[in-house]
């Protein structure tokens, strides 16, 4: 057994900090890059000392809680080759509408598809829509959190105004961002081509009131 246990430590060790980068997840594309043959995973699969999470998505075994484990496997089997690095340096996929509100951790988006942009066509799997933007997006309208490239939130708050997404929902997410000074209204008017008083009553909508000015 100990010759199994020398073994799953060779595999993350040949892994570098890839791993550790995805809470624990890494492909079998990123393994193979690493020169880790697929015997070795289903070794490693076999003894519990990694588990397959996803297809062609493994998890090194008491990795800890990742509150957004199924995201991000939707994400790896999209781009499932490249290191963390380089999704960080150079995106191909951004996630976006609900799911990055959830990345956020603003507003209450239950369900739905893992949403994700992408510069190119890819078949997304079961659960997982992807819209196409072959110029991808401007600079400011991402940034990166959680080891995902995800939509800003005032680009996360337009698209969901125009994905017709409920009113209630959409404010209860810009009052917690601006709670959280995640955004300031100013930011948000100008982004959303609106005035604090339309800004205001759309976070109304969610039961919520806005503690924060135009000049904050």
């Amino acid at each position: 057994m100990r010759g199994g246990f020398d073994m799953a430590g060779s595999v993350v060790r040949r892994l570098g900090d890839v791993p550790a980068a995805q809470h624990g997840c890494f492909t079998r594309a990123q393994a193979s890059a690493a020169g880790i043959p697929d015997f070795d995973l289903t070794r490693s699969v076999g003894r519990g000392l990694i588990e397959r999470v996803g297809h062609g998505v493994y998890r090194v075994a008491g990795a800890g809680d990742d509150p957004l484990a199924e995201l991000r496997i939707a994400s790896l089997r999209l781009d499932p080759e490249r290191t963390p690095r380089q999704r960080a340096a150079d995106p191909k996929v951004w996630v976006a509408l609900q799911s990055a509100a959830r990345v956020h951790g603003f507003g209450v988006f239950a369900g739905g598809p893992h949403t994700f942009v992408s510069r190119s066509r890819i078949q997304p799997g079961h659960g997982t829509s992807v819209r196409l933007r072959s110029r991808g997006l401007e600079r400011g309208d991402w940034g990166l959190k959680d080891g995902f490239a995800v939509t800003s939130v005032g680009r996360t708050t337009a698209d969901l105004m125009s994905d017709h997404v409920d009113g209630g929902h959409i404010g209860r997410f810009v009052s917690d961002a601006l709670d959280a000074g995640a955004i300031t209204m100013g930011q948000l008017c100008e982004r959303l081509s609106a005035d604090p008083d339309e800004i205001e009553s759309l976070i109304m909508q969610s039961g919520h009131h806005a503690s924060v000015g135009i000049d904050d």
